[in-house]
């Protein structure tokens, strides 16, 4: 159809030849500012309609990743090894706790979106060329203008979305990776699970102590004894560092590890063997005040799940205590 000032137009589109002789005459008497208006706000609803289907998918999208987290949580994951579950459900745990977040913010982006949507759709038929001068422009933003930040902010979004699903990928591949290594190792005769430590006796769990300064370590005492002040291995880190570990084997039927035994340890692990890692380990438990001593001193404490990432699944020391390598 091409329109010409001042012809006469006849639309093709519509049945009613009232309706087509009525619309012709005013698309005939149209100016250049009313057409150009026109297309503007065309394009504008095409635009924020698209904005609002955006903004809906994305929630959508958040959604199903905090569904399928939080499902990952809460998997049983009978057959797989428990520090490995654990890494799981913590890393699932992550990924639902930022989505959860994300939700909250993409529900209330869509909320105004669609409000914004709404008036536009609720302005239809007003004059068009009003909308679009300087005037009105001077008198605030456009229901249209209001979805810019709403956009920048979905853009924003989507990116961090982006960013933690690329981060939980790592995770799950670095948990996997880990997975891998610790059943080679467990199939290995290195490998002592927790009923073979149980039965040891004490000098024995001193010396497997000692054995499990693996990764670099050099061993400069193997076993304590009388006059060992309270240090039973001694050994140097492949940066030098003097650590010195203090073992306490227990029984089924014996407590667990009180804080006088860590307060001998302290008195003597520094001052007298120049240690700059103290660790007291033990095929049992710590007490609560043991713990907060160990705290307060900066003692490292192996128990009986820590022995067991250390001596059954291989893990390095310093993975054991959360230190850096």
């Amino acid at each position: 159809m091409i329109i010409k000032q001042l012809g006469k137009i006849r639309p093709h589109r519509y049945a009613d030849k009232d309706f087509r002789h009525l619309l012709g005459n005013d698309i005939g008497k149209a100016t250049q500012d009313q057409l150009l208006a026109s297309f503007i706000y065309t394009t504008e609803a095409n635009y924020a309609s698209a904005i609002v289907r955006t903004l809906h998918d994305h929630l959508q999208c958040v959604t199903r990743e905090k569904t399928e987290a939080t499902a990952r949580q809460a998997a049983a994951m009978t057959d797989t090894p428990k520090p490995i579950a654990d890494l799981c459900r913590a890393a699932a745990g992550r990924l639902a706790d930022a989505a959860i977040e994300e939700i909250t913010e993409a529900e209330q982006a869509l909320s105004e979106a669609w409000a914004a949507f709404k008036a536009m759709k609720e302005t239809f038929g007003n004059s068009i060329v009003r909308n679009h001068t300087e005037t009105a422009a001077a008198s605030g933003p456009s229901h249209f203008e209001m979805l810019m930040p709403l956009w920048s902010q979905y853009r924003d979004a989507d990116a961090r979305i982006e960013t933690l699903l690329d981060a939980d990928t790592e995770e799950l591949h670095r948990i996997a990776m880990l997975d891998a290594r610790r059943m080679a190792f467990i199939r290995s005769e290195a490998s002592v699970i927790l009923e073979q430590i149980h039965a040891l006796h004490h000098s024995e769990f001193e010396q497997l102590a000692a054995d499990l300064m693996r990764d670099g370590y050099q061993v400069t005492r193997s076993g304590g004894g009388a006059g060992d002040l309270g240090a039973d291995v001694i050994a140097q880190s492949p940066k030098g560092k003097v650590v010195v570990i203090q073992c306490k084997h227990r029984s089924a039927s014996s407590g667990a590890i009180g804080s006088p035994d860590l307060q001998r340890l302290n008195g003597t692990a520094r001052p007298v063997h120049n240690a700059d890692l103290v660790v007291a380990m033990t095929n049992g438990s710590f007490s609560l005040p043991a713990r907060r001593f160990a705290d307060s001193q900066k003692i490292h404490l192996i128990g009986a799940r820590r022995l067991e990432q250390w001596a059954t699944w291989g893990q390095p020391l310093t993975e054991v205590l959360g230190l850096p390598t």
